[in-house]
């Protein structure tokens, strides 16, 4: 019986991949997880979930504040928001659950936690760090990306994505948002209320595009009501960077166009996965950019 230096090994410490360690460990197995980033909790505590879910709750309690006499309480007069101090306020949120998320928890449960970018060279080992290391088995975890469409003019024009959005030093006048998936409509809708200026390009016909349609309209037509724009059935021309503005150019299906200006570019257009640099093609596991397709040798 070959002899392996873990029983699994599990590559990416976010949310997917810290629920195996968690359970693996605890169950007697020789477990060794390996995250690149400085901390564990992947995407969903530093630029997913955690800091969404967190700037909705605050856009939700401003939007109350300016909107009183809905609940029958008097009209107020609210100051505009400093966003250094929404930025504080996820900061602290994420800094608070990132202790339950830490390298030190997981070791306290029998599991051994590596950092660095791992190259598997065969099936059951990987390089890391100047070191091989094998596991009879391994769970790939890694999480995806922001996929950056091939729009002519988006690489040479500032934009961000939701991993720079909840570190923003001031609130954008104006925004304009490439998508209308979850995190484009959660961002309209939080940033909307919070008092930017919104606008949501869509290439097809409805938001939310694998929901219901009678759905994804209920929910669009909330977002109107409160004031984010939308532009359906339109496709991008290009983007470009005049200076004071961001500017994008959209064709709709009658070819008529038109050019949109904003402060600010939020590109929310859908996720890569994390795969490049495993060398999982070495190892004839097959993928695209969907994430693995085929695991045609690793049993």
């Amino acid at each position: 019986m070959a002899a392996y230096d873990y029983d699994i090994g599990i590559i990416g410490g976010g949310a997917a991949g810290l629920t195996v360690v968690s359970g693996a460990a605890q169950l007697g197995a020789r477990t060794l997880l390996i995250e690149k980033e400085k901390e564990l909790g992947g995407d969903c505590l530093h630029f997913g979930c955690v800091p969404s879910k967190t700037l909705i709750r605050t856009a939700r309690a401003y939007h109350t504040m300016k909107n009183p006499r809905a609940f029958g309480l008097p009209a107020v007069k609210v100051p505009p928001v400093d966003f250094v101090k929404v930025k504080e306020r996820i900061q602290s949120v994420i800094a608070t659950i990132q202790k339950h998320d830490s390298e030190e928890r997981f070791c306290s449960l029998g599991a051994k936690v590596e950092l660095g970018e791992p190259a598997f060279v065969d099936e059951h080992s990987i390089h890391l760090n100047g070191q091989r290391i094998s596991a009879k088995n391994w769970v790939i975890a890694s999480g995806s990306s922001p996929q950056i469409p091939p729009i002519e003019g988006l690489n040479k024009t500032p934009h961000i994505t939701n991993k720079e959005i909840f570190s923003l030093d001031r609130l954008p006048a104006s925004m304009i948002i490439l998508g209308a998936g979850p995190i484009a409509i959660e961002m309209a809708q939080s940033f909307c209320r919070l008092g930017t200026k919104v606008s949501v390009v869509q290439r097809s016909g409805q938001i939310l595009s694998k929901e219901d349609r009678d759905m994804a309209d209920e929910v669009m037509g909330g977002l109107a009501a409160e004031g984010v724009i939308f532009h359906l059935n339109v496709a991008v021309l290009d983007v470009k960077d005049s200076g004071r503005w961001k500017e994008v150019r959209i064709q709709n299906k009658e070819e008529e166009v038109s050019t949109l200006k904003a402060e600010q570019i939020l590109v929310a257009m859908g996720r890569s996965p994390n795969l490049e640099g495993l060398h999982l093609e070495a190892i004839g596991v097959e993928f695209d950019r969907k994430g693995i397709q085929v695991d045609a040798r690793m049993r």
